[in-house]
Order: structure tokens, then C-alpha cells, then sequence
């Protein structure tokens, strides 16, 4: 049952991604940035499951999958966020990052290291909140529920603030209890990424509509 639930979850991913692509006249750089990352990340979700399906060892993934997430990441946020500050801060963390995973790689090989997902999470959370503050404080947006970025940011934010805490817990739920444990990462898990696919779906349709508000406005 939890291996077609990932299933269906990594291929519901693409239901933001048709809805964007359907919407493509209405995307600005940060939003069409947030689809490449978005459809990065449906590729190796599924390249991954493919491997394990045929017993191959998908360790390096996880490495392709967070550096992938990093880049995608970083741009959205460049362009989307006014703040130079925060600009130069996510180019120069993304940098550090990238040379952490190749100094990781040199010195141990590759490994299924769990802090590339902490380290990228605590990331995508701060500037998810920089983000989110500066949505909250542009008086020029008349409602949140019909600004597409809103839906984009809040519905990862949620996503990922659930990704960081069952990451940061592994070690300790497994040893305590491993049919919850499991319970976490084969039930919940996907439950989380469809509610992000739901919020980014709604942020990607609205496009049109707040588009066309602008010009009449």
C-alpha cells in the first residue's frame, strides 16, 4: 500500500506542472524557476522508485535530488525576493552548499546522509519565511487568497517544515518504535506532498485570474 502511494504522489507532481504549463502566458521568472525545481524534483522522485524497483542502489539520488533542489531553490528566491541582502545570501549558501556535497562525496563516497536534507530544509525554511514576510507586508496585494505566490509559498512551507522534523527524528523513532516509524514515512509522507500538490495547483491556476485583475486594475 505505501509503495503505490509514493507512486501516485510522485506522479501527482505533474498535475502543478500541466496546470502551469497550461497557465505558461501568466508566469513571471520566480514562478516558471518554481516549476523547474518542482518538475527536478518529480524526475528524481521517480528515478529513484524506478532503481528500487529493479534493486539498484539509489544512494547517489539523494545527492542528485538535493543538489537539484538547491539550484532551483536558490533561483526562485533570487527572483522573487526584493531584499539584495537576502539575494546575495542565498547565492553565497547555495555555493557552500554545493561545495559541502562535493568535499561529503571526495571524503566518505556516496551514502544514504541524511543531514543533505536537514541542511536544505532549515535552508528552504528560512527563505520560505522571507518570503512569506514580504508577501504580508506588500500592501499592493489586495487579497492573499488570490495571489498566486501565497498558495506556492505557504503549501511548501508546510510541506517541508514536516520533511525537517521527520528527518531531524529518524534515528530517535526508529529506535523507540519502527512500525510508527514506518507508519511516518510510507503514510505520512505522501499525505504531506499531496497537500502541497493541492496548494501549488491552486497557487498555478490562479495565475490567470490575478493577471487579469492586474490589468483592469
Amino acid at each position: 500500500m505505501s509503495d503505490i502511494l509514493y507512486k501516485i504522489a510522485s506522479y501527482a507532481v505533474f498535475l502543478p506542472i500541466l496546470i502551469a504549463l497550461f497557465r505558461y502566458r501568466y508566469l513571471d521568472k520566480s514562478l516558471w524557476w518554481y516549476l523547474a525545481g518542482l518538475l527536478s524534483y518529480s524526475l528524481c522522485s521517480i528515478v529513484s522508485i524506478k532503481l528500487s524497483e529493479q534493486h539498484i542502489n539509489n544512494h547517489f539520488m539523494i545527492y542528485v535530488s538535493g543538489c537539484s533542489i538547491m539550484v532551483f531553490r536558490t533561483l526562485f528566491f533570487y527572483t522573487f525576493i526584493h531584499s539584495k541582502i537576502y539575494q546575495k545570501a542565498a547565492i553565497f549558501s547555495l555555493i557552500a552548499y554545493l561545495l559541502w556535497v562535493f568535499i561529503d562525496i571526495y571524503l566518505h563516497g556516496i551514502y544514504m546522509n541524511q543531514y543533505l536534507a536537514i541542511v536544505a530544509d532549515v535552508w528552504i525554511i528560512f527563505f520560505l519565511l522571507i518570503s512569506l514576510n514580504q508577501i504580508l507586508q506588500d500592501e499592493s496585494i489586495d487579497s492573499l487568497r488570490n495571489f498566486p505566490m501565497f498558495w506556492l509559498i505557504v503549501g511548501t512551507l508546510i510541506f517541508v517544515i514536516f520533511d525537517f522534523f521527520l528527518a531531524v527524528s529518524n534515528g530517535w523513532l526508529y529506535a523507540v518504535n519502527r512500525e510508527f516509524f514506518f507508519m511516518l514515512w510510507d503514510y505520512l509522507t505522501p499525505l504531506f506532498i499531496f497537500i502541497r500538490i493541492i496548494f501549488v495547483s491552486i497557487g498555478y491556476w490562479k495565475t490567470k485570474k490575478y493577471a487579469e485583475n492586474l490589468v483592469k486594475a
